[in-house]
Formats: structure tokens, C-alpha cells, sequence
């Protein structure tokens, strides 16, 4: 009978284990120091061993030639009944469908029971997250004071949503994610055994679908290498997944980059009428968007992304312009919870027309630059030109003021209350280049009483000064109009 890879290359012993570190180390040493506690959560994202660990761990607690580094011989009776799925004392729960509270009285009752082949009889309790408050309770005496020679390990992946008191009397061991050159070199190793031929960044786009989870990794290399008869490249992921290699991905990225909207969106179209996966495809883009802000944004990105001769082509390209298209990108997402999914991404690559256009920072603050130097230049010569026309006075007017390019002419910002301080008619008249723009006061009038108002308005009147005189000074304390 046929046996998939992510069973048959599943890890017999510690040393085969690809990662964590971490927990190999605390187990291990826990073993060898006979410090095996009697509960245990292992907590991370799926496909990273927390179920493999748990049989590792029980083979080493029941081996009966267990090596001095902790490590099971692999050859005993013991050993062989737990790699052979028939070891009476390990016990594997599946706590998704066996979440009752019932269910773990059931496993209540049976844990006063010694082992009957083994050393420790262990329990393992898969997606324990999944059990409901009650059966939580009802677990909770037995993971405080357990029988001897009982071991309880509940696997997780939504550590959160086990309850505190449960935590609290467990030890807990992180599982990380895998990174894609671990997945990568193993998948190598396992391709070699099995004679497929390979291309290594096919490897890679298997070891991104998996999202850091091993068997996730083998399961889809065994899929593709049997679709691709023995053979794993871009064109068997392609074919078999329905999603787009990360290739045409890039040269879609270089389209979009140089505002080829015509050629983008009949490229987007054929994908979706040949029934590829648009929404991973827009993730797919996104991702590679992201990788360069990273190489471009980084001083050592190569400790964060795998660096390629691509990124290294892509230096050139204005980071102004891969934020605004990131941004794009980002919001056809939200766009499509609203509208189908294509015409959203048709809008975002309608909106990229204008990403060749934008240049780059350095450039912007140039011509920025650049700008302020002309006006600055300009201000300068009219203020000779008025000089010379309205004498020193007019000119130190103008001096004071801020200006601004606009429209071809020299455009001086007055502030109102000196608007009529400055001869603005006569110097536009001389000069057609000058022009003046009123700006409003930063001094706001007080509002004046309602009899003060009337007052104003009767005789036409002008408020030099208006509100309370100090008392200090002897005043009434009336409004002065």
C-alpha cells in the first residue's frame, strides 16, 4: 500500500527533526535528567511537529535500550509498536470530535490504570483547544495531581483559547514556523530518495504555499511530483494548483511598474478564464512588492529575505513608487468585499498609470530644491527692480514678505492688516511678473457686546479697544468702544 511522504518521512528520532531546537534541547535534557514533567501543551501553527514530538517523547519514556543522549534505540519491541501505531499505553485523542465533557471523564476514569506494556502510559490530546469549558474542568484535577507514570500532552494551535487554569499547570513549548531554506533542504533530501527531478525554485514556491508547516510541504510535493510524472518545476504548480508561477508574477510586477495597463489587464484576464486563482495570484504580488520595500528599505536584507538577482535588478526602481503601488494593490483587497474580485483588480492596474511617472525621492527633493533656489532668485531681482522704482522703503516692505511660484509670476503672500501699507497696484502695474495675494489676519477680532455692536453700527464707527480696564487702575470695569 502506498505510503504519502509527509507518513513516510515523518521523524523517528530527535536528531531527524527539522527545527526547534528549542524544545528538542528541553526534552531531551528532561529525559536524560529524569525531569519529564506530567503535562505538557505543545502550541504552534500546523504541520511544525507538535504530534511527532509527542511520539518522540513517548518512545523515549518507554524504550527499553534508550540511548544516553535521550534518544529511543528505534529497534525495540516498544519502539517498533509505537512507530507501527499499535503501542497500548499511547493514547491519541482527537479533541476536535471528542470535546465533551463526558469524553474526558471517559479519560478520567481510565488514567488509574497503570500501563499495561510500557513504562508511561501517555496521553495525547490533539487540537485541545477545542474542548469546551466543561471538559476543561473536568481535566483539571486530573492534570494537577495525575497518577503516576502518566503524561498528558495537548497539542494546540490556538494556544490562546486555552483557558488559564489549564495553562497554568501545564509546561508549554513554542513551536515555530519553519523558514522556507529548512523546508527546502529537506524537501531536497526527499526528492533524492525518491528519484524526482527538480528545479530548486519550485522547491521554494512549495516551501511559500506551506507557511512554514512541514507536512503541509511534503503533502504537496507528493501531489505535484505524481501530477508532474516524477517531475517538479513551474509548470506542474501551475497545472496542478491552479496558480500562477512566481515568473509571471514578476514580470506582471515590471508591468504594472511601467504603466503597461493594456497588456496587464488582458494578462489578468486570461488568468482568471483559465481558471487560476486570482486571490492567491494578488497575494502572490503583493508578497513580491513587499520582499523589494524590503531590499530596498533594509541595510543587511539578506538576514531577513532571500536575496535574488532579481531584487538586485529591481535597485532602481523609485521606493515612492512601490509604496504607492503596495498601497494600490492593498486596497483592491478591500475593494473586493464590496464588488467582484477581477473588477477590483482592474481598477488597481488603472490606478498604476501614473506609477512611471513618479520619480524618485531623491529627485523630488532636487527639483524641490531646485524650486526654492529660482524663486529665491526671482524675489531678489524684483526687489532691486522696486528699489530703483519705489525707493529702499517699498522694497524692505516686500523683503519681509513670503512669496510663492505660481502661474508664471512671483506671488507675495500680504498679511491684511498691511495691505494697505504697500503701493500693490502701482508695483503690479510696473512689474506684470508680480502679483500679491491677501492673506487673512491670525488675530481674531473679539465679538463685541450687543450694545457695543449697535453703537458701532450707528455711528459707523471704528474699535480701537474694547473688554475689561484692570481694577487696579480705578476703572469702571464698562466696555470702551
Amino acid at each position: 500500500m502506498y505510503i504519502p511522504f509527509a507518513r513516510k518521512y515523518r521523524p523517528k528520532f530527535f536528531r531527524d527533526l527539522v527545527g526547534q531546537e528549542p524544545v528538542k534541547k528541553v526534552l531531551l535534557n528532561a529525559i536524560k535528567l529524569n525531569k519529564v514533567s506530567s503535562a505538557y501543551i505543545f502550541a504552534g501553527s500546523r504541520g511544525t511537529g507538535k504530534t511527532t514530538v509527542a511520539r518522540l517523547l513517548t518512545k523515549s519514556l518507554n524504550c527499553l535500550n534508550l540511548q544516553k543522549d535521550g534518544e529511543p534505540c528505534g529497534e525495540c519491541e516498544n519502539c517498533v509498536s509505537i512507530d507501527k501505531g499499535n503501542f497500548p499505553d499511547l493514547i491519541e485523542i482527537d479533541a476536535a470530535s471528542s470535546r465533551g465533557i463526558d469524553d474526558i471523564r471517559a479519560i478520567r476514569d481510565a488514567v488509574s490504570y497503570t500501563p499495561i506494556k510500557g513504562k508511561y502510559k501517555v496521553y495525547i490530546l490533539d487540537e485541545a483547544h477545542m474542548l469546551t469549558k466543561e471538559a476543561f474542568n473536568a481535566l483539571l484535577k486530573t492534570l494537577e495531581e495525575p497518577p503516576p507514570r502518566t503524561i498528558f500532552i495537548l497539542c494546540t494551535t490556538e494556544y490562546e483559547k486555552i483557558i488559564p487554569t489549564i495553562l497554568s499547570r501545564c509546561q508549554r513549548l513554542i513551536f515555530t514556523k519553519l523558514s522556507e531554506d529548512q523546508i527546502v533542504q529537506r524537501l531536497k533530501d526527499v526528492c533524492l530518495k525518491e528519484g524526482i527531478a527538480y528545479e530548486e525554485r519550485s522547491l521554494y514556491s512549495i516551501a511559500k504555499l506551506s507557511d512554514g508547516g512541514m507536512r503541509d510541504a511534503l503533502s504537496l510535493l507528493d501531489q505535484i511530483s505524481t501530477y508532474g510524472e516524477g517531475k517538479v518545476d513551474e509548470k506542474s504548480i501551475e497545472g496542478f494548483l491552479g496558480i500562477v508561477s512566481q515568473e509571471k508574477v514578476r514580470e506582471f510586477l515590471n508591468m504594472l511598474l511601467d504603466s503597461k495597463v493594456d497588456e496587464a489587464i488582458r494578462v489578468l484576464r486570461d488568468m482568471s478564464m483559465g481558471g487560476f486563482n486570482l486571490t492567491r495570484f494578488w497575494d502572490t504580488l503583493e508578497e513580491e512588492i513587499r520582499t523589494l520595500l524590503l531590499f530596498r528599505s533594509l541595510k543587511e536584507p539578506e538576514r531577513v529575505i532571500r536575496v535574488e538577482d532579481f531584487h538586485k535588478k529591481m535597485a532602481d526602481v523609485p521606493l515612492n513608487a512601490l509604496l504607492y503601488l503596495e498601497k494600490v494593490i492593498n486596497t483592491a483587497r478591500a475593494d473586493a468585499k464590496t464588488r467582484d474580485f477581477l473588477r477590483a483588480c482592474e481598477l488597481a492596474i488603472i490606478k498604476t498609470l501614473i506609477v512611471k511617472d513618479i520619480l524618485p525621492i531623491k529627485e523630488l527633493l532636487k527639483k524641490s530644491d531646485n524650486t526654492l533656489k529660482e524663486n529665491q532668485n526671482l524675489k531678489e531681482n524684483i526687489l532691486k527692480e522696486v528699489e530703483k522704482a519705489f525707493g529702499v522703503l517699498e522694497a524692505e516692505k516686500l523683503k519681509k514678505l513670503s512669496a510663492k511660484e505660481e502661474g508664471g509670476k512671483l506671488v507675495f503672500l500680504v498679511p491684511e492688516e498691511d495691505a494697505k501699507t504697500i503701493e500693490m497696484n502701482k508695483i503690479k502695474a510696473r512689474f506684470p511678473e508680480v502679483s500679491f495675494e491677501i492673506i487673512p489676519s491670525e488675530k481674531k477680532s473679539e465679538e463685541l457686546p450687543e450694545f457695543s455692536q449697535k453703537v458701532k453700527d450707528l455711528f459707523s464707527a471704528k474699535v480701537i479697544k474694547h473688554g475689561k480696564s484692570d481694577k487696579s487702575e480705578g476703572s469702571s470695569g464698562k466696555n470702551t468702544t
